[in-house]
């Protein structure tokens, strides 16, 4: 019935409905998801950097000691912490950084949650889609948490003085240690997609993430790629990128490049993988 307003006007009239970007190629796909909930991942980003600004001061402090001696350049969001926390008592400090350490696991499930339905395209709300996927995964992202500590300090460590703990063998096993560390970056691209989307047990959860890794590991590289441009770029530019898009861009990436593969081997194991 023509109510006689002019169609911009007429609110009887039916919306154009949902929006199907999966006519789109993928990397236009990509990019219209992350334009769309921008603002979600903004916020996302912020919570978990403000979370995890410990441990990444900590780690910070140990590459600009070393750039400090070699006159290299040092970041701007080091100087910017060690200003407000040089007069700290060290045993606060400590207890931040552990603290933040413990938590690392539980908020990168928690973002992980988040960013799925952003990548995924789904409806969901921010607040109690974070806090739900916190509760819910807490207990097996703990330990993947504090495993990852260790492997960005053991490795940030190794590759400033492994060649003086090892001596004339430095440059083999740095090369070892390299390649180690690829394979646990690959398996680490799906551990946390897969953990909060399928109910598996702890085990079965690292074969998975391994498997699905190897099985197509130019995803995960890809992956990983993207994570290594952006902590090159933090070096100039940490004071944007760390809050508002370093964490929840690499999540994004992840998690829209391994829904292919999670969604056709495990959600929908008879169908296979979709492209």
């Amino acid at each position: 019935m023509d109510n006689g307003w002019p169609g911009f006007l007429d609110f009887t009239r039916p919306g154009n409905g949902p929006v199907d970007d999966n006519v789109y190629p993928p990397f236009i796909r990509f990019w219209k998801r992350y334009g769309r909930h921008f603002m979600k991942l903004l916020q996302v980003n912020l919570l978990y950097a403000l979370i995890t600004l410990p441990i990444y001061g900590w780690l910070l402090s140990v590459v600009n000691a070393h750039a400090a001696q070699s006159g290299g350049i040092v970041t701007l969001l080091g100087p910017l912490l060690l200003y407000f926390a040089m007069d700290w008592p060290a045993p606060v400090l400590v207890a931040l950084v552990g603290i933040s350490a413990v938590l690392l696991g539980p908020a990168t499930a928690a973002m992980t949650s988040a960013v799925l339905d952003c990548a995924w395209d789904r409806p969901g709300m921010f607040w109690p889609t974070f806090w739900e996927g916190w509760r819910v995964n807490w207990k097996q992202s703990l330990p993947i948490g504090l495993l990852d500590v260790f492997a960005c300090f053991a490795t940030i460590y190794y590759m400033v003085d492994g060649d003086a703990v090892f001596g004339s063998l430095g440059g083999a096993v740095k090369l070892l240690w390299l390649g180690l560390a690829l394979v646990y970056c690959l398996i680490r691209v799906y551990i946390y997609p897969i953990m909060v989307t399928v109910e598996l047990p702890f085990g079965a959860l690292l074969k998975n993430s391994l498997i699905l890794a190897l099985m197509k590991p130019w995803r995960p590289l890809l992956v990983v790629a993207v994570a290594a441009v952006l902590c090159g770029l933090c070096i100039v530019a940490d004071i944007v990128l760390v809050p508002c898009f370093l964490y929840s861009f690499i999540a994004f990436t992840a998690a829209f490049l391994t829904q292919s593969p999670i969604t056709g081997y495990l959600l929908c194991p008879e169908g296979g993988e979709a492209d």
